[in-house]
Protein backbone atom coordinates (compact mmCIF):
# COMPACT_ATOMS: atom_id res chain seq x y z
CA UNK A 1 0.00 0.00 0.00
CA UNK A 2 1.32 3.44 -0.93
CA UNK A 3 0.12 6.55 0.91
CA UNK A 4 0.98 10.16 0.10
CA UNK A 5 0.11 12.51 2.96
CA UNK A 6 -1.34 15.98 2.69
CA UNK A 7 1.77 17.30 4.46
CA UNK A 8 3.93 16.07 1.57
CA UNK A 9 1.72 17.81 -0.98
CA UNK A 10 1.74 21.08 0.97
CA UNK A 11 5.53 20.92 1.42
CA UNK A 12 6.09 20.31 -2.28
CA UNK A 13 3.73 23.12 -3.26
CA UNK A 14 5.69 25.46 -0.98
CA UNK A 15 9.08 24.25 -2.24
CA UNK A 16 7.98 24.72 -5.85
CA UNK A 17 7.27 28.35 -5.01
CA UNK A 18 10.56 29.13 -3.28
CA UNK A 19 13.24 26.91 -4.84
CA UNK A 20 14.54 26.64 -8.40
CA UNK A 21 13.14 23.60 -10.18
CA UNK A 22 16.58 22.13 -10.98
CA UNK A 23 17.51 22.16 -7.27
CA UNK A 24 14.21 20.57 -6.30
CA UNK A 25 14.60 17.84 -8.94
CA UNK A 26 18.18 17.13 -7.83
CA UNK A 27 17.07 16.80 -4.20
CA UNK A 28 14.14 14.58 -5.18
CA UNK A 29 16.38 12.39 -7.35
CA UNK A 30 18.86 11.96 -4.49
CA UNK A 31 16.04 11.13 -2.08
CA UNK A 32 14.49 8.60 -4.46
CA UNK A 33 17.86 6.91 -4.98
CA UNK A 34 18.37 6.78 -1.20
CA UNK A 35 14.97 5.12 -0.73
CA UNK A 36 15.52 2.77 -3.67
CA UNK A 37 18.69 1.52 -1.96
CA UNK A 38 16.67 0.82 1.19
CA UNK A 39 14.07 -1.05 -0.86
CA UNK A 40 16.65 -3.14 -2.72
CA UNK A 41 18.32 -4.08 0.58
CA UNK A 42 14.98 -5.07 2.10
CA UNK A 43 14.22 -7.42 -0.77
CA UNK A 44 17.83 -8.69 -0.94
CA UNK A 45 17.69 -9.71 2.73
CA UNK A 46 14.38 -11.52 2.27
CA UNK A 47 12.14 -8.81 3.70
CA UNK A 48 8.96 -7.44 2.23
CA UNK A 49 7.67 -3.88 2.16
CA UNK A 50 4.13 -3.87 3.52
CA UNK A 51 3.41 -0.13 3.40
CA UNK A 52 5.04 2.93 1.88
CA UNK A 53 4.18 6.37 3.27
CA UNK A 54 5.44 9.57 1.66
CA UNK A 55 5.12 12.49 4.05
CA UNK A 56 6.59 15.89 4.79
CA UNK A 57 9.25 14.23 6.98
CA UNK A 58 10.35 11.80 4.29
CA UNK A 59 9.44 8.35 3.10
CA UNK A 60 8.75 5.48 5.51
CA UNK A 61 8.82 1.85 4.41
CA UNK A 62 7.11 -0.50 6.82
CA UNK A 63 8.38 -4.03 6.47
CA UNK A 64 7.82 -7.51 7.71
CA UNK A 65 9.75 -8.13 10.96
CA UNK A 66 13.49 -8.56 10.48
CA UNK A 67 16.25 -9.73 12.80
CA UNK A 68 18.64 -6.95 13.92
CA UNK A 69 21.41 -7.97 11.51
CA UNK A 70 19.20 -7.71 8.45
CA UNK A 71 17.57 -4.50 9.66
CA UNK A 72 21.06 -3.06 10.17
CA UNK A 73 21.93 -3.78 6.53
CA UNK A 74 18.65 -2.27 5.33
CA UNK A 75 19.03 0.85 7.49
CA UNK A 76 22.57 1.50 6.25
CA UNK A 77 21.74 0.84 2.60
CA UNK A 78 20.11 4.27 2.15
CA UNK A 79 23.04 6.34 3.46
CA UNK A 80 25.46 4.06 1.57
CA UNK A 81 23.54 4.81 -1.63
CA UNK A 82 23.57 8.52 -0.84
CA UNK A 83 27.34 8.50 -0.30
CA UNK A 84 27.84 6.51 -3.49
CA UNK A 85 25.75 9.06 -5.40
CA UNK A 86 27.90 11.82 -3.88
CA UNK A 87 30.90 10.23 -5.62
CA UNK A 88 29.30 11.15 -8.95
CA UNK A 89 30.00 14.85 -8.30
CA UNK A 90 31.96 15.43 -11.55
CA UNK A 91 28.96 14.30 -13.62
CA UNK A 92 26.00 15.34 -11.45
CA UNK A 93 27.23 18.01 -9.03
CA UNK A 94 23.88 19.22 -7.70
CA UNK A 95 22.46 15.73 -7.12
CA UNK A 96 25.77 14.68 -5.53
CA UNK A 97 25.67 17.57 -3.06
CA UNK A 98 22.03 16.84 -2.20
CA UNK A 99 22.91 13.17 -1.69
CA UNK A 100 25.87 14.04 0.53
CA UNK A 101 23.76 16.31 2.73
CA UNK A 102 21.01 13.71 2.93
CA UNK A 103 23.48 10.92 3.72
CA UNK A 104 25.16 12.95 6.48
CA UNK A 105 21.80 13.86 8.02
CA UNK A 106 20.42 10.32 7.87
CA UNK A 107 23.52 8.73 9.39
CA UNK A 108 23.12 10.73 12.62
CA UNK A 109 22.60 8.28 15.51
CA UNK A 110 19.09 9.58 16.23
CA UNK A 111 16.13 7.22 16.03
CA UNK A 112 14.14 6.96 13.69
CA UNK A 113 16.84 8.20 11.28
CA UNK A 114 18.90 5.52 9.56
CA UNK A 115 21.87 6.03 11.86
CA UNK A 116 19.65 5.66 14.92
CA UNK A 117 18.11 2.49 13.54
CA UNK A 118 21.56 1.12 12.74
CA UNK A 119 22.79 1.95 16.25
CA UNK A 120 19.71 0.30 17.78
CA UNK A 121 20.19 -2.86 15.71
CA UNK A 122 23.90 -3.04 16.49
CA UNK A 123 23.31 -2.57 20.22
CA UNK A 124 20.46 -5.12 20.29
CA UNK A 125 22.73 -7.56 18.55
CA UNK A 126 25.83 -6.98 20.73
CA UNK A 127 24.37 -6.11 24.14
CA UNK A 128 20.61 -6.59 24.24
CA UNK A 129 20.19 -5.84 27.96
CA UNK A 130 21.76 -2.35 27.83
CA UNK A 131 20.82 -1.49 24.22
CA UNK A 132 17.98 0.95 24.89
CA UNK A 133 19.79 2.80 27.68
CA UNK A 134 22.98 3.20 25.60
CA UNK A 135 21.00 4.26 22.50
CA UNK A 136 19.21 7.00 24.45
CA UNK A 137 22.49 8.19 25.97
CA UNK A 138 24.10 8.40 22.53
CA UNK A 139 21.07 10.36 21.26
CA UNK A 140 21.27 12.86 24.12
CA UNK A 141 25.01 13.33 23.62
CA UNK A 142 24.51 13.77 19.87
CA UNK A 143 21.78 16.38 20.39
CA UNK A 144 23.92 18.27 22.92
CA UNK A 145 26.89 18.25 20.53
CA UNK A 146 24.71 19.40 17.63
CA UNK A 147 23.24 22.16 19.81
CA UNK A 148 26.73 23.37 20.73
CA UNK A 149 27.68 23.42 17.05
CA UNK A 150 24.40 25.17 16.17
CA UNK A 151 25.01 27.94 18.71
CA UNK A 152 28.43 28.51 17.20
CA UNK A 153 27.01 28.53 13.66
CA UNK A 154 24.15 30.98 14.25
CA UNK A 155 20.37 31.34 14.17
CA UNK A 156 19.72 29.24 11.08
CA UNK A 157 21.57 26.29 12.58
CA UNK A 158 19.69 26.67 15.87
CA UNK A 159 16.43 26.56 13.93
CA UNK A 160 17.60 23.43 12.10
CA UNK A 161 18.53 21.85 15.45
CA UNK A 162 15.06 22.65 16.80
CA UNK A 163 13.46 21.02 13.78
CA UNK A 164 15.63 17.94 14.32
CA UNK A 165 14.58 17.74 17.96
CA UNK A 166 10.92 18.07 16.95
CA UNK A 167 11.42 15.15 14.58
CA UNK A 168 12.62 13.10 17.55
CA UNK A 169 9.12 13.04 19.04
CA UNK A 170 8.30 9.32 18.94
CA UNK A 171 5.62 8.54 16.41
CA UNK A 172 6.36 5.05 15.20
CA UNK A 173 8.08 3.11 17.96
CA UNK A 174 7.20 -0.53 17.73
CA UNK A 175 6.75 -0.63 13.96
CA UNK A 176 9.22 -2.07 11.54
CA UNK A 177 10.33 0.32 8.87
CA UNK A 178 13.19 2.11 7.23
CA UNK A 179 13.06 5.84 6.80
Amino acid sequence: MIEVTAGFCILWAFLLLVLPLHLLLAAMGAALFHELCHGLAIYATGGKITRLTVGAGGMVMETTPMPPGKELICALAGPAGSFWLACLYPWMPLAAICALVQGCFNILPLYPLDGGRALRCLLEWLMPMQAERIRKLVEILTLVLLFALAIRAGNGAILAWGMLVMRKIPCKDGTFGVQ
